[in-house]
Protein backbone atom coordinates (compact mmCIF):
# COMPACT_ATOMS: atom_id res chain seq x y z
CA UNK A 1 0.00 0.00 0.00
CA UNK A 2 2.93 2.61 0.88
CA UNK A 3 4.84 1.73 -2.58
CA UNK A 4 1.39 2.40 -4.58
CA UNK A 5 1.03 5.47 -2.38
CA UNK A 6 4.48 6.60 -3.14
CA UNK A 7 4.51 5.96 -6.62
CA UNK A 8 0.76 7.79 -7.63
CA UNK A 9 2.28 10.85 -5.77
CA UNK A 10 4.92 11.10 -7.69
CA UNK A 11 3.27 10.34 -10.79
CA UNK A 12 0.63 13.28 -10.16
CA UNK A 13 2.76 15.54 -8.57
CA UNK A 14 2.16 17.89 -11.92
CA UNK A 15 -1.70 17.92 -11.07
CA UNK A 16 -0.81 18.67 -7.37
CA UNK A 17 1.61 21.40 -8.23
CA UNK A 18 -0.97 23.10 -10.74
CA UNK A 19 -3.95 22.62 -8.02
CA UNK A 20 -2.12 24.94 -5.45
CA UNK A 21 -0.36 27.28 -7.95
CA UNK A 22 -4.35 27.79 -8.66
CA UNK A 23 -5.31 27.93 -5.24
CA UNK A 24 -2.54 30.27 -4.89
CA UNK A 25 -3.58 32.87 -7.66
CA UNK A 26 -7.85 32.56 -6.31
CA UNK A 27 -5.99 33.17 -2.42
CA UNK A 28 -4.55 36.97 -3.98
CA UNK A 29 -7.97 37.35 -5.78
CA UNK A 30 -9.95 37.06 -2.34
CA UNK A 31 -7.36 39.41 -0.64
CA UNK A 32 -7.89 42.06 -3.28
CA UNK A 33 -3.69 41.52 -3.87
CA UNK A 34 -3.73 40.24 -7.25
CA UNK A 35 -2.79 43.59 -8.16
CA UNK A 36 0.29 43.40 -7.03
CA UNK A 37 1.03 41.03 -9.91
CA UNK A 38 -1.02 41.77 -13.12
CA UNK A 39 -2.69 44.65 -14.63
CA UNK A 40 -6.25 45.01 -12.94
CA UNK A 41 -8.03 44.56 -16.74
CA UNK A 42 -7.03 40.83 -16.41
CA UNK A 43 -8.00 40.26 -12.99
CA UNK A 44 -11.48 38.20 -13.84
CA UNK A 45 -9.42 36.30 -17.24
CA UNK A 46 -6.86 35.10 -14.50
CA UNK A 47 -9.25 34.30 -11.76
CA UNK A 48 -11.50 32.27 -13.99
CA UNK A 49 -8.58 30.53 -16.08
CA UNK A 50 -7.34 29.67 -11.98
CA UNK A 51 -11.19 28.19 -10.99
CA UNK A 52 -11.01 26.31 -14.37
CA UNK A 53 -7.31 25.06 -13.41
CA UNK A 54 -7.91 23.85 -10.13
CA UNK A 55 -10.85 21.99 -11.43
CA UNK A 56 -8.93 20.14 -14.16
CA UNK A 57 -6.03 19.66 -11.61
CA UNK A 58 -8.63 18.18 -8.60
CA UNK A 59 -10.45 16.20 -11.35
CA UNK A 60 -6.84 14.94 -12.93
CA UNK A 61 -5.64 13.53 -9.36
CA UNK A 62 -9.65 11.84 -8.73
CA UNK A 63 -9.17 10.12 -12.00
CA UNK A 64 -5.37 8.79 -12.26
CA UNK A 65 -6.18 7.64 -8.35
CA UNK A 66 -9.04 5.53 -9.74
CA UNK A 67 -7.21 3.88 -12.38
CA UNK A 68 -4.27 3.24 -10.57
CA UNK A 69 -5.90 1.29 -8.00
CA UNK A 70 -7.93 -0.88 -10.83
CA UNK A 71 -4.01 -1.55 -12.51
CA UNK A 72 -2.92 -4.61 -10.90
CA UNK A 73 0.75 -4.22 -10.41
CA UNK A 74 3.78 -7.20 -10.12
CA UNK A 75 5.56 -5.95 -7.45
CA UNK A 76 6.42 -3.14 -5.73
CA UNK A 77 9.67 -2.31 -6.38
CA UNK A 78 8.44 -2.18 -10.21
CA UNK A 79 6.32 0.44 -9.54
CA UNK A 80 8.14 2.67 -7.16
CA UNK A 81 10.19 5.65 -8.78
CA UNK A 82 14.13 6.53 -7.48
CA UNK A 83 14.96 8.12 -4.88
CA UNK A 84 15.89 11.33 -6.80
CA UNK A 85 12.47 11.82 -8.64
CA UNK A 86 10.60 11.05 -5.22
CA UNK A 87 12.30 14.17 -4.19
CA UNK A 88 12.43 16.68 -7.04
CA UNK A 89 8.66 15.60 -7.18
CA UNK A 90 8.18 16.43 -3.13
CA UNK A 91 10.43 19.96 -3.84
CA UNK A 92 8.30 20.98 -6.63
CA UNK A 93 5.07 20.53 -5.02
CA UNK A 94 6.56 22.20 -1.56
CA UNK A 95 7.61 25.46 -4.06
CA UNK A 96 4.05 25.58 -4.64
CA UNK A 97 2.55 25.29 -1.78
CA UNK A 98 4.86 27.91 -0.38
CA UNK A 99 2.85 29.95 -3.04
CA UNK A 100 0.12 30.02 -0.83
CA UNK A 101 1.65 31.22 2.19
CA UNK A 102 4.01 33.91 0.46
CA UNK A 103 2.90 37.57 1.81
CA UNK A 104 1.88 39.89 -0.98
CA UNK A 105 4.65 42.73 -1.79
CA UNK A 106 5.03 45.59 -4.04
CA UNK A 107 8.39 45.73 -5.99
CA UNK A 108 11.27 47.70 -3.95
CA UNK A 109 13.06 51.34 -4.60
CA UNK A 110 16.19 49.05 -4.76
CA UNK A 111 14.70 47.25 -7.90
CA UNK A 112 13.18 50.84 -9.46
CA UNK A 113 16.99 52.05 -9.05
CA UNK A 114 18.46 48.93 -10.62
CA UNK A 115 15.61 48.77 -13.92
CA UNK A 116 16.83 52.95 -14.31
CA UNK A 117 14.54 55.23 -12.39
CA UNK A 118 16.24 57.99 -13.54
CA UNK A 119 15.72 57.43 -17.40
CA UNK A 120 11.68 57.12 -17.36
CA UNK A 121 12.11 54.67 -20.20
CA UNK A 122 8.81 53.54 -19.62
CA UNK A 123 6.62 56.32 -20.89
CA UNK A 124 6.44 56.87 -24.80
CA UNK A 125 5.77 60.84 -26.50
CA UNK A 126 1.49 59.80 -26.61
CA UNK A 127 1.66 59.50 -22.41
CA UNK A 128 3.03 62.91 -23.11
CA UNK A 129 0.81 63.85 -25.41
CA UNK A 130 -2.15 62.30 -23.74
CA UNK A 131 -0.72 63.97 -20.21
CA UNK A 132 -1.31 67.45 -21.92
CA UNK A 133 -4.47 66.85 -24.06
CA UNK A 134 -6.77 69.72 -23.00
CA UNK A 135 -5.06 70.30 -19.61
CA UNK A 136 -4.94 73.79 -18.25
CA UNK A 137 -4.87 72.75 -14.33
CA UNK A 138 -1.19 71.10 -14.35
CA UNK A 139 -1.53 70.88 -10.30
CA UNK A 140 -4.02 67.81 -11.36
CA UNK A 141 -1.38 65.72 -13.02
CA UNK A 142 0.03 62.44 -11.42
CA UNK A 143 2.87 60.80 -11.15
CA UNK A 144 2.46 59.11 -14.33
CA UNK A 145 1.84 62.57 -16.18
CA UNK A 146 4.75 64.32 -14.75
CA UNK A 147 7.36 61.75 -15.44
CA UNK A 148 6.39 61.49 -18.83
CA UNK A 149 6.47 65.15 -19.68
CA UNK A 150 9.98 65.40 -17.87
CA UNK A 151 11.46 62.96 -20.40
CA UNK A 152 9.73 64.60 -23.38
CA UNK A 153 9.13 68.44 -23.00
CA UNK A 154 11.71 71.61 -22.94
CA UNK A 155 13.42 72.50 -19.18
CA UNK A 156 11.32 75.97 -19.52
CA UNK A 157 8.33 74.47 -19.68
CA UNK A 158 8.39 73.13 -16.35
CA UNK A 159 9.67 76.79 -14.18
CA UNK A 160 7.07 77.46 -11.99
CA UNK A 161 4.60 75.07 -12.38
CA UNK A 162 2.68 73.50 -9.43
CA UNK A 163 2.54 69.54 -9.16
CA UNK A 164 1.08 67.31 -6.04
CA UNK A 165 2.52 63.51 -6.45
CA UNK A 166 2.43 60.60 -4.62
CA UNK A 167 5.20 57.67 -4.84
CA UNK A 168 7.80 55.73 -2.91
CA UNK A 169 11.34 57.05 -2.12
CA UNK A 170 13.44 56.08 -4.68
CA UNK A 171 17.63 56.57 -3.59
CA UNK A 172 19.28 57.18 -6.86
CA UNK A 173 22.85 58.12 -4.80
CA UNK A 174 22.58 62.04 -4.66
CA UNK A 175 22.09 63.68 -0.74
CA UNK A 176 20.15 66.55 -1.94
CA UNK A 177 17.84 64.71 -4.58
CA UNK A 178 15.33 61.62 -4.50
CA UNK A 179 12.88 60.50 -6.97
CA UNK A 180 9.71 60.20 -5.57
CA UNK A 181 8.81 56.40 -7.75
CA UNK A 182 5.88 54.56 -9.05
CA UNK A 183 6.14 51.34 -11.03
CA UNK A 184 4.27 51.41 -14.70
CA UNK A 185 3.23 47.91 -15.49
CA UNK A 186 1.19 47.61 -19.01
CA UNK A 187 0.70 43.76 -18.11
CA UNK A 188 2.37 42.35 -15.28
CA UNK A 189 5.04 42.90 -12.72
CA UNK A 190 7.45 41.13 -15.20
CA UNK A 191 7.13 43.92 -17.28
CA UNK A 192 7.14 46.47 -14.77
CA UNK A 193 9.11 49.73 -15.04
CA UNK A 194 10.04 52.49 -12.42
CA UNK A 195 8.79 56.23 -13.36
CA UNK A 196 9.90 58.94 -11.38
CA UNK A 197 9.93 62.86 -10.68
CA UNK A 198 13.10 64.59 -8.59
CA UNK A 199 12.56 65.96 -5.90
CA UNK A 200 14.62 68.57 -4.58
CA UNK A 201 15.31 67.99 -0.35
CA UNK A 202 18.88 68.61 0.85
CA UNK A 203 20.04 65.91 3.16
CA UNK A 204 16.81 63.60 2.31
CA UNK A 205 18.20 60.82 4.47
CA UNK A 206 18.14 62.14 7.44
CA UNK A 207 14.23 62.57 7.32
CA UNK A 208 12.99 59.89 4.74
CA UNK A 209 13.85 56.20 4.25
CA UNK A 210 13.77 54.07 0.82
CA UNK A 211 10.47 52.57 0.10
CA UNK A 212 8.52 54.87 2.46
CA UNK A 213 5.50 56.63 0.66
CA UNK A 214 4.99 60.23 0.34
CA UNK A 215 2.42 63.00 -0.82
CA UNK A 216 4.52 65.90 -2.16
CA UNK A 217 3.08 69.11 -3.20
CA UNK A 218 5.66 71.89 -4.61
CA UNK A 219 6.56 73.61 -7.58
CA UNK A 220 9.28 72.39 -10.00
CA UNK A 221 13.18 74.80 -10.36
CA UNK A 222 15.99 74.71 -12.24
CA UNK A 223 18.13 72.22 -10.26
CA UNK A 224 20.44 73.82 -7.95
CA UNK A 225 22.36 70.97 -7.30
CA UNK A 226 25.41 71.04 -10.17
CA UNK A 227 26.51 67.33 -9.63
CA UNK A 228 22.97 65.94 -10.73
CA UNK A 229 22.27 65.38 -14.48
CA UNK A 230 18.51 66.37 -14.26
CA UNK A 231 17.60 70.07 -15.17
CA UNK A 232 14.51 70.08 -13.50
CA UNK A 233 13.65 68.81 -10.11
CA UNK A 234 10.66 69.53 -8.03
CA UNK A 235 11.23 71.83 -4.95
CA UNK A 236 8.37 70.57 -1.91
CA UNK A 237 6.31 73.19 -0.38
CA UNK A 238 4.70 70.39 1.76
CA UNK A 239 5.77 66.49 2.22
CA UNK A 240 3.52 64.48 4.08
CA UNK A 241 4.34 60.39 4.95
CA UNK A 242 0.80 58.08 3.95
CA UNK A 243 0.28 55.10 3.80
CA UNK A 244 0.69 52.65 0.77
CA UNK A 245 -1.94 52.80 -1.97
CA UNK A 246 -4.08 50.18 -2.21
CA UNK A 247 -3.18 49.93 -6.39
CA UNK A 248 0.55 50.73 -6.08
CA UNK A 249 0.99 50.29 -9.34
CA UNK A 250 0.36 53.18 -12.40
CA UNK A 251 -1.34 51.84 -15.51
Amino acid sequence: MHCKWSAWHVEHCGAIAMALLCAGVIRLGILGKLQLYIHPRYTIFTLVMAGAGLIVALASMVVGYRSYHAVQTATCARDNRTIAKVITALLFVMACAGFLFVQPATLSARTAVNRGIDRNSALTNADASSALFDTTDYSQLGIKDWSSLLVHYDANFFVGKAASITGFVADNGNTNIFFASRFFVTCCVVDAQPIGVPVYAPDWRHRYSPNSWLEITGEFIENPDADSPHKIVLKPSRIQSVAPPREPYVY
